[in-house]
């Protein structure tokens, strides 16, 4: 069979082509530290970390929302123990009111101390997130929850009755909002509370006294009992929450980990066997540039 020098042209040039080829893919292998950095590197493997990927961004994005649901769901909780303990200070002060050796001027005191107690429950009640969203404006995250007209003595709530929920997984929601009408207040008084304690600044204001102030104020405490009730109920359905949110976030990560690992497996590159083809493939190449040399200075001319 004859060989033409352009047959022998061609194999050689495309010899040292394919060596320059595998020399780059090698190269960039090293400087990325991964063993696909191409589809062409591996179709097969290629196509799997790219699904991969795309299942870790999604696990990602719930195990970020898992955080910012725990944040929010803290301080919900931590503002209705405060509540909580804010009722019992109440009832507390309620029941010294009833001494019935007080005078007119330590009502008063007490009554100065039960109006600071109430504009403290206001601003629970108006509590924010990290983001300044309402936590007790049920969905209305950005409107005040509960506002009170001094002139009038009226409290008035100005959020909804839904809640807003945060995507943790694939399937399940959790809310992060509460419907502030059913903490603070019940189906028929959405300011229960509020309305309570103002109650008992009115009555111990009433100079003279009604004659049924003891019985008045058996009542408020009375409600006072009633409104921290709500305010636990509240806050251990807030606590449940938490515990499924926990559970959430220990699977995202459980999850993460196994995206990492089986990333890990199809794209990471095993740096001694990439070293030792790197050698080979440098010296391959040499060897094929020198063989291209000697094929071109090959001509029927030298042996004449």
């Amino acid at each position: 069979m004859r060989v033409s020098t352009n047959s022998f042209y061609d194999f050689g040039a495309g010899a040292m082509a394919q060596g320059q080829s595998n020399l780059a893919q090698l190269q960039q292998q090293i400087s990325t530290m991964k063993r696909v950095n191409n589809p062409s590197d591996d179709p097969i493997a290629s196509a799997q970390i790219l699904q991969l990927n795309q299942s870790e961004g999604r696990n990602s994005q719930f195990v970020t929302n898992t955080k910012a649901v725990d944040s929010s769901l803290s301080t919900s909780s931590q503002t209705l123990q405060s509540v909580s303990d804010l009722m019992e200070q109440l009832k507390t002060l309620a029941v010294s009111a009833g001494n019935a050796i007080l005078t007119t001027t330590d009502l008063q005191h007490i009554q100065t101390q039960a109006n600071q107690m109430f504009q403290t429950l206001v601003g629970y009640g108006n509590t924010r997130d990290g983001q300044g969203n309402y936590l007790f404006a049920g969905n209305a995250i950005s409107k005040t929850p509960f506002v009170f007209n001094g002139a009038t003595g009226v409290t008035t709530y100005q959020g909804d009755t839904g809640q807003r929920d945060v995507q943790v997984s694939p399937s399940s929601q959790i809310s992060v909002t509460e419907v502030g009408s059913l903490v603070f207040g019940n189906g028929t008084q959405p300011t229960k509370a509020f309305d309570d304690v103002q109650q008992f600044i009115s009555l111990l204001g009433q100079n003279p006294q009604p004659a049924n102030f003891s019985s008045q104020l058996s009542n408020i405490i009375s409600s006072f009992d009633d409104d921290q009730q709500r305010v636990l109920t509240a806050d251990a359905s807030i606590g449940a929450r938490q515990n499924q949110n926990d559970a959430m976030s220990a699977n995202g990560s459980d999850l993460d980990l196994q995206y990492q690992t089986a990333l890990s497996k199809l794209q990471d590159l095993d740096m001694a066997k990439a070293s030792s083809d790197l050698l080979m493939a440098q010296s391959s190449l040499q060897y094929s540039q020198l063989v291209f040399q000697k094929v071109q200075g090959l001509s029927l001319f030298n042996k004449m």
